[in-house]
């Protein structure tokens, strides 16, 4: 159960009590996660109330106000203190829903009748997206022992790198997107952007639409390029390699990414659709899927191995990010992380020792979000088409320590006992071997 601290404070305003106290209220007190703090059934309290109580969630009624710009401008003040409203309306207003729609503290509109039960789910989802977009901004706490202040505000943008394949990125990207969304309840977007899209194969989705839709028609076509997994948004790239050299050789053009069909403006399309993380699964490849995507991003996250192969790709990575795109758009060096993947009591080289040769070697290493253990029934998940965050306990336990490391505190909540039996403890890159 949820302390009261992490309950969502909730007010309810509408004009038929018929509505507020026997559908909208029954259906909110009845879910712990919420607080009901005001009911209210005209303008003049509603207004008190709102300025005075400041709740994470308003469920109103549209006709609680005299017009339709009066309640636009009260909703617009919540953005004060990073609260969000969902709206309904009567079925003889549903021509105002477009203009609610655009208002940036507005998370959903509904014309009666509707399903509470619905209502209920997607005003927890608003309040936990709103919730990690405002924790993405906290200082990281990394394994290394020092803190690293992040610049990030609003939306994470995370690309995930390797010089080569099988350190595991696509796994992580897809699972850690799938734990927010799923899970959590925070609203995410997965950009699955290799030739083949693995994500199609690994969650079980289909080859199209794909972000083909968003270049045939830039900007109205993004919400026809994302296919959805449970409540995760995923867009795959174009299956097909004509499809996929095109957009490349289009974004690679003399207008480069300032086209509006270029895969960098696909990628930027992502920062006004108020998801709080977008988890970018990048080629192993310096080519135009990889360049753009790396400008568009606020943070990188490497992913390695204990080899000297991965020591030697990381140690790549971190020139490419830290000095060939100085003229470009750099991820700061406070949002650059790591990921020590598919470490077990065989490697040869320990996760501390990986640390340090790359201290030496590069002169300074990034923060170390989580040390995943090798399982082998990672791949016999994969292989029926399931994530494996949730089946895999040492996985698990690591997807959950990198979201807390992106996102601090949202995952606590889902951490079970089973996922502390086994896997690596970030303390234990201090002391050798886990």
């Amino acid at each position: 159960m949820l302390n009261q601290e992490a309950k969502v404070l909730t007010m309810l305003a509408g004009t038929g009590a018929e509505t507020v106290f026997y559908q909208m209220m029954p259906a909110f007190q009845s879910d712990t996660r919420f607080s009901v703090s005001s009911v209210v059934t005209g303008w003049p309290d509603f207004e008190k109330n709102l300025e005075q109580l400041k709740p994470n969630l308003l469920v109103v009624q549209g006709d609680i106000a005299p017009n339709p710009d009066t309640l636009i401008a009260a909703l617009a003040r919540m953005q004060v203190w990073n609260g969000v409203a969902l709206v309904v309306l009567q079925t003889a207003h549903r021509e105002f829903r477009g203009a609610f729609e655009k208002v940036s503290v507005v998370r959903g509109v509904f014309v009666l009748p509707v399903n509470w039960g619905e209502v209920v789910q997607g005003g927890y989802a608003a309040v936990s997206t709103e919730r990690a977009r405002g924790a993405a901004q906290a200082p990281l706490q990394s394994a290394m022992g020092f803190r690293a202040a992040t610049s990030v505000t609003g939306t994470r943008v995370v690309v995930f790198l390797f010089g080569s394949g099988g350190a595991g990125r696509s796994t992580l990207a897809e699972n850690i997107a799938y734990e927010l969304a799923v899970r959590l309840n925070v609203r995410t977007l997965l950009m699955s952007l290799g030739l083949p899209p693995s994500a199609a194969m690994n969650l079980g989705l289909k080859y199209t639409p794909n972000a083909g839709e968003f270049f045939a028609r830039p900007g109205d076509g993004f919400a026809s390029a994302i296919q959805t997994k449970e409540g995760l948004d995923v867009i795959v790239a174009p299956e097909n390699s004509v499809e996929y050299a095109r957009a490349a050789e289009s974004s690679s053009s003399a207008a480069g990414k300032a086209e509006a069909n270029s895969i960098y403006s696909l990628v930027m399309a992502s920062w006004t659709r108020s998801y709080a993380g977008v988890m970018l699964d990048l080629p192993c490849s310096e080519g135009i899927w990889t360049m753009h995507p790396l400008m568009a991003a606020n943070t990188a996250i490497i992913v390695s191995r204990p080899t000297l192969a991965d020591l030697a790709a990381t140690r790549h990575l971190l020139v490419l990010l830290m000095e060939r795109m100085r003229n470009e758009h750099r991820i700061p060096q406070e949002s650059i992380f790591m990921v020590l993947n598919q470490v077990s009591d065989r490697s040869r080289i320990t996760p501390s020792q990986f640390y340090q040769e790359l201290v030496q070697s590069y002169g300074w290493a990034p923060p170390v979000l989580a040390v995943i253990p090798y399982d082998p029934n990672i791949p016999n998940t994969q292989d029926d088409r399931v994530p494996v965050v949730g089946k895999v306990d040492g996985f698990t336990k690591g997807i959950r320590t990198i979201i807390n490391g992106l996102f601090p505190g949202v995952a606590g909540q889902t951490t079970s006992d089973s996922s502390q039996k086994k896997g690596f403890s970030l303390g234990s890159l201090l002391g050798g071997r886990g």
